[in-house]
């Protein structure tokens, strides 16, 4: 009993130096793993803070386009939504007049029905061409109401619809597109 006890204790005393070396070793490989990518890490922010002259020249010759892009992307945005503008003094417009454009746009489907104080119309485009409100009754003014035009977006977001704003009416449009003819559905042809 007394080898037995020996044996057991030797073995302890192994797996505790087996285990204190072990993380040792752990301990020190990590500790230079990340002091070598704390160092990488400085050497990119001391290189980015060295300046080179003709690279800023560059940089901001480019930023500076992208800027103009940025301005004429944003003034395009805001003229078809109808906000006011103010930019800099050399670039108001003389009277100060909101950028407003009257005609009906498509809009995503997304957009529609997101502007609380806009009434919800859903309209009908019948293959025959013609445009019906909820009650089959015919659309006499497309043009003024949804723009002609936007009846060409049939399946630019959606198969089967186009979404039209009407800022002047504040109205959102949804607008259906049927492939029957108005024609049949009035005489009950189906």
């Amino acid at each position: 009993m007394n080898n037995a006890f020996n044996s057991f204790i030797i073995f302890s005393i192994g797996v505790v130096i087996g285990s204190a070396v072990t993380w040792k070793y752990a301990k020190t490989k990590y500790e230079r793993i990340a002091q070598e990518e704390i160092d990488s890490v400085k050497e990119v922010f001391s290189r980015r803070n060295q300046k080179d002259p003709e690279e800023d020249e560059e940089y901001d010759r480019f930023a500076e386009e992208d800027n103009e892009v940025s301005k004429e992307k944003y003034l395009e945005v805001l003229k078809r939504k109808s906000y006011r503008t103010s930019l800099d003094d050399e670039e108001k417009t003389e009277e100060s007049e909101p950028m407003k454009d009257d005609r009906p746009y498509v809009i995503s489907p997304d957009e529609f029905s997101e502007m609380p104080d806009y009434e919800i119309v859903s309209l009908t485009y019948y293959a025959d061409g013609y445009v019906t409100d909820e009650d089959d009754e015919i659309i006499d003014d497309v043009d003024d109401i949804i723009g002609s035009e936007s009846l060409t977006h049939f399946g630019e977001y959606e198969d089967d619809s186009v979404f039209v704003r009407n800022d002047r009416l504040k109205t959102d449009y949804e607008i259906l597109l049927d492939s029957r003819n108005y024609s049949d559905i009035l005489m009950g042809v189906e």
